[in-house]
């Protein structure tokens, strides 16, 4: 079954960011394209899609996309570690989605010549886009993860680490380990070493304990007894050592600490066991929070606060331009931060579809019903929050009276634009009030919003006004 975020791609067609290539018989249009997302904001490549959107399908769609996983390997440098290559199938017919981020170690070169991404074509790049590029990679190599860890040794890693990544990697077919017994090569063919020295992002992934070298790498974890951070607390825990036990750590954390509603089946008494929030999410979210979060700041971090109506999820970053908060709920450019790391990250398949993890994320809270989660990107850094259950939410109750009528008369699937809402249900409130009623029934995930400024409309989802997700 295709992703819906995939789906919403299909309909929208070409762009800057999305490139359709019907049979793909031929590697060369991809390789060209690959080059010029990598040289540009990244964007994504689907295999077996007319140029109308149409799915015609690609034969033999799993050994095409091992073929071209390798071809792009070869042909691509300096190499592209975060290139996704994934299959999904719809009625029969497969397609191929190459799924690229913004390259941060360009300008990239396939088969000998730069590419660039012109609207929505690719075009050869000239002297003054190449000058361009070059001067963008220079800064590039200034990030805290390619940084050198001086008082990182040899003896300081954690060989159970790099045992699980090369485990996981032949798993997933990710990463192909060159000289398995040579555990400096793997990390040289992870580009986790400079100058035959280790790298901050090596000190954080694979050291026993990198926060004697970087203490802000830590997660702090809280479990609040109200809905107010103060000293009332119910649990609370610091976590360190390598990237990857940290986060599974917090994650232990969460699913410890949060509720569970029991409900009885029928007259009986088996019971049906609902986690508060869905588990995919919690994990979704703190490997963004991990992958994304600035490791320069010594003042910053990681923090899990978990109180009786919520869960946030906070890390010291900021969101790359041009990308703002309400990009997050939709189809959105990969702009890797700490690119080293999310690759390890990808590899150990923490990451399944590199930049989709948030529309992961309100997928996964929209099926267990709960409302919309939020993220906010402020001074202090990013937070992304989750909703508990609230008593009443979603019912009938919970709407009122002008929403009720919408949510009675329109079938999922269908549109309808903010004035047309207002006028034909709400013309006794203001402006304000009716564009409040659309953005609550968004919030409970009756209503998905579509577009922005003035074209933006509301799109009714499958699930029941009464709080039931229809089958």
């Amino acid at each position: 079954m295709i992703p819906d975020s995939i789906s919403k791609q299909l309909r929208e067609g070409n762009s800057s960011t999305v490139e359709f290539l019907g049979g793909a018989k031929v590697f060369a249009p991809i390789g060209r394209a690959v080059c010029a997302f990598l040289n540009g904001k990244g964007g994504d490549i689907f295999c077996g899609v007319t140029e109308g959107g149409e799915i015609v399908g690609v034969p033999d769609a799993s050994g095409m996309a091992d073929r071209l996983r390798k071809h792009l390997q070869e042909a691509i440098t300096p190499h592209a570690p975060l290139l996704s290559v994934t299959v999904d199938e719809e009625d029969g017919r497969s397609i191929v989605t190459i799924e690229i981020p913004a390259g941060t170690q360009g300008p990239y070169v396939y088969e000998g010549a730069a590419y660039i991404r012109r609207g929505a074509a690719t075009r050869a790049a000239d002297a003054a886009t190449l000058h361009r590029l070059l001067q963008a990679a220079s800064v590039a190599t200034e990030l805290w993860e390619k940084r050198v860890s001086t008082a990182l040794e040899y003896d300081d890693l954690d060989t159970g680490e790099l045992e699980a990544l090369m485990k996981e990697a032949a798993k997933a077919g990710r990463f192909v380990v060159e000289k398995p017994d040579d555990r400096l090569d793997i990390l040289r063919q992870l580009g986790l070493t400079r100058g035959g020295q280790f790298t901050q992002a090596a000190d954080v992934l694979f050291a026993r304990n990198p926060a004697l070298r970087h203490p802000q790498i830590r997660i702090r974890a809280t479990c609040f007894e109200e809905d107010k951070e103060s000293d009332r607390f119910l649990d609370d825990k610091v976590f360190e050592g390598p990237l990857v036990q940290m986060l599974e750590r917090a994650e232990k954390f969460i699913l410890r600490n949060m509720r569970t509603a029991v409900s009885f089946r029928g007259k009986g008494l088996q019971t049906d066991d609902r986690a508060e929030y869905p588990s995919e999410a919690i994990r979704e979210g703190l490997v963004n929070a991990m992958a994304h979060r600035d490791y320069a700041s010594f003042h910053g971090g990681v923090a899990v606060r978990l109180y009786p109506s919520r869960l946030e999820i906070w890390n010291a970053g900021h969101l790359p331009s041009p990308l703002k908060t309400g990009d997050l709920k939709k189809n959105h450019p990969s702009i890797p931060v700490n690119p080293d790391i999310v690759h390890v990250l990808y590899i150990r398949g923490y990451m399944n579809r590199i930049g989709r993890g948030t529309q992961k994320i309100v997928n996964l809270c929209r099926e267990h019903g709960l409302k919309s989660p939020a993220w906010r990107d402020d001074s202090t850094g990013v937070t992304l929050t989750l909703f508990a259950q609230a008593e009443g939410h979603g019912k009938a109750g919970s709407v009122n009276p002008r929403q009720e009528a919408l949510l009675a008369k329109i079938k999922p699937g269908e549109e309808i634009r903010p004035g047309k809402y207002r006028r034909q249900y709400a013309g006794g409130v203001t402006e304000r009030q009716a564009r409040r009623d659309l953005t609550e029934l968004e919030n409970a995930n009756l209503l998905e919003r579509v577009g922005a400024g003035a074209t933006t409309r509301y799109r009714r989802t499958e699930r029941d006004w009464k709080g039931r997700n229809r089958t």
